[in-house]
């Protein structure tokens, strides 16, 4: 099982949050995300543009472990980014 998550740092507090758990249980299925129902439009938007791995490949929650994997090193910034979570 592979779980990363979404972090945002809000503008007006610098406060850290997290947006959502991308998670693939299977490493041959869809990854799924858990976030706030609120949010989940927002971060199935920003995880829409997918994550991109090698040769240019782009990679989408139904790639699963591999989408999983990619989020860190294809959201990296200041105020939003991936990190993977045991």
């Amino acid at each position: 099982m592979s779980v990363a998550e979404l972090y945002r740092r809000l503008p007006d507090s610098g406060e850290v949050e997290v947006l959502a758990r991308i998670i693939a249980r299977d490493p041959y299925g869809p990854a799924v995300i858990e976030a706030d129902p609120s949010r989940l439009p927002l971060v199935e938007e920003i995880l829409s543009i997918g994550a991109a791995g090698a040769s240019d490949e782009i990679y989408y929650l139904e790639d699963g472990e591999t989408f999983v994997q990619l989020l860190p090193s294809s959201f990296r910034g200041e105020r939003l980014w991936a990190e993977l979570v045991e």
